[in-house]
């Protein structure tokens, strides 16, 4: 395998793909030349390094058989809201969970 840098985004997009994927570990990474040991250790860090700053991670998605969705995840929590929600809901609504 040849060493590839990935910059945090290009591992945090590796790792959407893994997760949403339902593939194994090991089978995910074989299709990708990746060292599964290793990037189960980026896989780690970064959701260290999420959960320490105490942001969410929001993403949306848009396919042709669903309408467009947010999706914010803390944790093993997983809220999916339309993207015709408004910005000023979802703060709100962050607000009130944080307290």
């Amino acid at each position: 395998m040849s060493r590839a840098y990935r910059s945090k985004a290009q591992w945090q997009a590796l790792i959407d793909e893994f997760e949403q994927s339902g593939l194994s570990r090991k089978a995910f990474c074989e299709a990708r030349g990746i060292n599964p040991d290793y990037f189960s250790q980026r896989r780690r860090q970064l959701q260290q390094e999420t959960e320490s700053t105490g942001f969410a991670r929001v993403a949306t998605e848009s396919s042709p058989a669903s309408t467009a969705a947010m999706q914010v995840r803390v944790g093993d929590a997983q809220l999916v809201l339309p993207m015709s929600v408004s910005p000023r809901w979802v703060a709100e609504l962050v607000k009130a969970l944080s307290v």
